[in-house]
């Protein structure tokens, strides 16, 4: 079965996920669902296609709409766990990254996953006493510097070490937990400063991205934290509609502009986390 074959019965999967859903959840089919499904294919195809965006400007978008933090990052998280690893997925399909089970890029992956609890459990814990906002500029800071990073070493070959990425994964774990946003900036951009193809990057965030947000939604609803229905199904049904087009983006970007055009959206990402701050 082709790469699209496959699209096509992931399309249809959705419609009768979504006519299931509204059996089953509490939504209606208004202009915010609409307007907000439409956001999350916007946010989702830029994050499935370089790996960061979908935290950082949903939530925003959404803080701006009114919706509160607390109303936004679990529901945001638990969205994330399935389009990451539907993106992983599609990802592997089309062969921009290698996740089989034994392969080294699988391995990279899960490391990344397990190095996260630490931020995460942190984040999530203090998430509803901590004033964010400072922890939110700062981490907006490392996030531009990252990417500017990226940009400035676009031609030059990094050796890839495991600490690296242990080191980028605890804090971009922390950040996401606190704001719903920030990882994919840190650890694609990470990734690639540490010597991985950026193609490959963008799989290998989406696998552990995910990974990590389970473990958050694990930890949210311990802490009894509820998840938002109303706001899960647009946003889901919205961004796992965008992952095979992003995917088939992704095989066709040559990868020298693919790591230029991962640098700058990054400087992007991490000023517009400042400007959430100022603003």
């Amino acid at each position: 079965m082709n790469f699209l074959h496959k699209s096509t019965i992931w399309l249809l999967i959705l419609i009768v996920i979504l006519a299931g859903s509204y059996f089953l959840l509490p939504f209606e089919f208004n202009r915010s669902f609409f307007i907000l499904a439409a956001v999350s294919f916007f946010c989702e195809l830029i994050d499935s296609s370089l790996g960061m965006g979908y935290g950082t400007i949903l939530t925003s978008t959404l803080l701006l709409a009114g919706y509160q933090p607390m109303e936004i990052v679990p529901t945001l998280l638990l969205s994330e766990l399935f389009t990451g690893f539907a993106c992983a997925y599609f990802h592997d399909q089309i062969e921009n990254v290698d996740l089989s089970l034994r392969g080294i890029q699988m391995k990279r992956a899960l490391l990344l996953g397990i190095s996260s609890v630490i931020g995460l459990t942190i984040g999530v814990h203090i998430a509803e006493t901590l004033a964010s906002n400072f922890v939110i500029f700062l981490i907006g800071c490392i996030v531009i510097l990252s990417g500017l990073s990226v940009v400035l070493l676009t031609n030059v070959k990094i050796e890839y070490k495991n600490w690296k990425m242990f080191c980028v994964a605890i804090i971009a774990a922390f950040n996401k937990s606190i704001s719903g946003g920030g990882y994919g900036p840190l650890v694609t951009s990470g990734q690639i400063l540490s010597g991985i193809q950026g193609k490959s990057a963008v799989g290998i965030t989406a696998f552990a991205e995910a990974f990590t947000c389970l473990l958050s939604v694990i930890l949210f609803t311990y802490i009894g934290e509820p998840i938002r229905s109303p706001l899960l199904v647009p946003l889901t049904l919205g961004a796992l509609a965008s992952v095979p087009l992003s995917a088939f983006m992704v095989s066709k970007f040559p990868e020298k502009n693919f790591k230029l055009v991962v640098g700058i959206i990054t400087m992007l990402l991490g000023s517009l986390l400042i400007l959430k701050v100022v603003i």
